[in-house]
């Protein structure tokens, strides 16, 4: 089946226009996942999180004072 033929969509049958259309939609789902992963909201979300991960896990311990205090 030539492009032409394809794209006017006469000739196609349900299988091939469920699988053009699903797969285009899967290309829409995919471009939207690439924009979010890659965006300013999402890379500040990252950073926030890892500062509420590591930032309470850096400081010192009440053991730890008490043992520079000794």
């Amino acid at each position: 089946m030539a492009i032409d033929e394809l794209l006017e969509g006469a000739d196609l049958t349900g299988r091939q226009a469920a699988i053009i259309f699903f797969s285009f939609l899967l290309l829409i789902v995919l471009a939207a996942v690439l924009l979010i992963t890659f965006s300013d909201f999402f890379r500040n979300l990252v950073v926030t999180v890892q500062v509420a991960v590591v930032v309470p896990a850096a400081r010192p311990t009440r053991a730890a004072v008490s043992e520079r205090v000794e």
